[in-house]
């Protein structure tokens, strides 16, 4: 197994104060959307992303991207949105496939009354603290932590972001199956003591990591690939467990919209 540096003295302080803006400030601004909506910050941003998008409708996959959030998570999300009068399910009118997400009359009215204290407590927690100097700063270091080429452990080749994992780019599915790799792998790049921080990484990775196969085996139906080939490509002994590794995935992710018959 490779042998993992562990954090110099200032990497560990840096990072034990990023820790500490991860938990603190969410809580800070979730606060006011609790205490004026009963939301939280991810509930509030499937509204707001809502309230912005033409015609106030979403396919719910492309909600689920908007809002950075599982399509899992989304919906039970969406649910408890409908509950409350806020959102409605439809099928999607263009092809009949797939949920679209609406925002209601009623959800309209409940963003566009929290949005200015919401508005106030992100100004508060963040702008209010930094210099113009200092957002143009955080910007660049979170665009830049958000980047998959920059989490590569040392030693790895440099990749584009145009080779993220993608059919409609990639000949196979390959790719795929090397993310899910890296992601197994990624448990050793937590040269951190908080073990149990680690082990809700690694699931939350896993969990990306699924979903981001459910899409690219669907592409590669898409794009005509066999099952067989599929299969080779997840290191699978033959067509059927591919196809039940996908009808698991679908299961998983009902509102899932497939783009092939992939079933087939």
């Amino acid at each position: 197994m490779e042998q993992v540096p562990w954090l110099t003295a200032r990497e560990e302080r840096v990072w034990r104060l990023f820790a500490s803006v991860l938990v603190s400030l969410p809580d800070e601004v979730e606060a006011q959307l609790q205490r004026d909506a009963g939301l939280t910050q991810f509930g509030y941003g499937v509204l707001s992303a809502l309230s912005e998008a033409p015609g106030r409708a979403m396919r719910m996959t492309d909600l689920a991207m908007r809002a950075h959030g599982s399509a899992s998570r989304l919906s039970h999300q969406v649910a408890s949105l409908e509950r409350r009068g806020w959102v409605r399910r439809e099928r999607a009118a263009e092809d009949g496939r797939g949920n679209v997400a609406v925002l209601t009359d009623a959800g309209y009215a409940k963003v566009a009354a929290i949005a200015p204290g919401h508005v106030a407590a992100v100004r508060s927690a963040v702008f209010d603290v930094l210099s113009p100097r200092q957002v143009d700063e955080l910007e660049g270091i979170c665009t830049a932590l958000l980047q998959p080429e920059i989490r590569k452990r040392p030693g790895d080749a440099p990749v584009s972001s145009r080779q993220t994992p993608d059919c409609h780019q990639n000949d196979d599915i390959v790719p795929a199956r090397r993310q899910n790799d890296d992601a197994r792998a990624s448990v050793d790049a937590l040269a951190c003591e908080d073990l149990t921080a680690a082990l809700a990484r690694i699931s939350d990775a896993r969990t990306h990591v699924d979903f981001t196969e459910l899409q690219l085996i669907d592409r590669a139906r898409a794009q005509g690939q066999t099952w067989e080939q599929i299969a080779s490509a997840l290191r699978m002994p033959d067509r059927r467990q591919a196809q039940t590794r996908f009808r698991r995935l679908r299961e998983r992710w009902p509102e899932y919209e497939p783009t092939s018959a992939a079933s087939g």
